[in-house]
């Protein structure tokens, strides 16, 4: 039984998207070519793969054994594949690339769009996503990870840092009173993003010396705008990125809470799977996100602190 390799990226495409044409929509073809393609597996494979419903498609029994095997042909075609590239000096194919939400809604943009001038060969798929996911297990090929590199294979390159910075709107601290030490965090009320882990504390620095600062969490975001509009709204104090609210301090809207202290820098991180080490398309998605970030002044290079 010969297996067609575009039909297993459709199987897995589908399986993971959750419906034909959000398959089709990823893999850049039509809808019709992906059925096609399903239809011929299963014909080649003599069972049913997937359940079709209103709502979408969901793996068989046979289809979740099918797929198994597929994820892990196509992961081997891919390491392959970087194999080749690497000897030939070629950039192209295709990286899917995970991202945290907000990430993905202040930076990459641009990004991606400067690493598509240099290398139009290359197609990068966003996944927007805080979890920390398992490269391997999820087939996601790099991601750009801050404070916490997760659990799961590959390798890390650390790529800058990120400066983070305490705020509230003028109007919160008039009436609670500005905090005048650490110790007077606790009578506010902390606004928690739960990308990080639940904070009793933050570590913070206040110059060179660390300080670990207790805050009272009052309100839990989901969403990084969410922790904004909260922090504008006036019901508490925040932490955010310092190039995120940048606009808002200049401007005066929201005010850095307890200046001089900050909280300690978040490392930035590319990760990767094996298979990617030293290859042109990592290093090239490599050195444009590098690029990028220290032309815009959003974090800091490898070795030094963000403008």
């Amino acid at each position: 039984m010969i297996m067609d390799i575009v039909a297993m990226q459709c199987l897995v495409a589908a399986v993971e998207a959750g419906s034909i044409s959000a398959a089709a929509r990823r893999l850049a073809v039509s809808q019709p070519a992906v059925s096609q393609k399903l239809a011929q597996l299963e014909a080649a494979v003599g069972h049913a793969l997937l359940i079709r419903s209103r709502r979408g498609v969901v793996a068989t029994r046979a289809g979740e054994l099918v797929l198994g095997h597929a994820e892990r042909v196509l992961t081997e075609l891919g390491a392959m594949q970087a194999a080749l590239q690497a000897l030939s000096g070629e950039v192209s194919g295709r990286l899917r690339l995970t991202v945290n939400v907000l990430f993905a809604q202040t930076i990459m943009g641009p990004m991606l769009t400067e690493l598509r001038r240099r290398h139009p060969e290359l197609h990068v798929e966003l996944l927007a996503n805080d979890a920390l996911i398992d490269l391997e297990r999820d087939n996601v090929d790099v991601a750009i990870r801050s404070g916490r590199l997760g659990e799961g294979g590959g390798f890390a390159r650390r790529i800058g840092s990120m400066d983070g910075v305490l705020i509230a709107t003028p109007a919160y601290l008039d009436a609670v009173g500005r905090p005048r030490g650490p110790d007077d965090l606790a009578r506010l009320s902390f606004i928690q993003y739960r990308e990080d882990p639940e904070e009793a504390e933050i570590a913070m620095m206040h110059g060179n010396l660390p300080v670990s600062v207790r805050v009272n969490t009052g309100f839990s975001a989901q969403h990084p705008e969410l922790l904004l509009h909260a922090v504008l709204g006036g019901i508490g104090f925040g932490k955010a990125p310092r190039y995120h609210v940048a606009e808002q301090l200049r401007s005066g809207v929201l005010e850095e809470v307890l200046p001089g202290y900050a909280p300690v820098p978040k490392p930035i991180y590319l990760l990767a799977r094996d298979h990617l080490r030293d290859t042109p398309n990592f290093n090239a998605l490599r050195s444009v996100i590098i690029e990028y970030l220290a032309r815009v002044g959003r974090v800091a290079g490898p070795g030094g602190s963000a403008a």
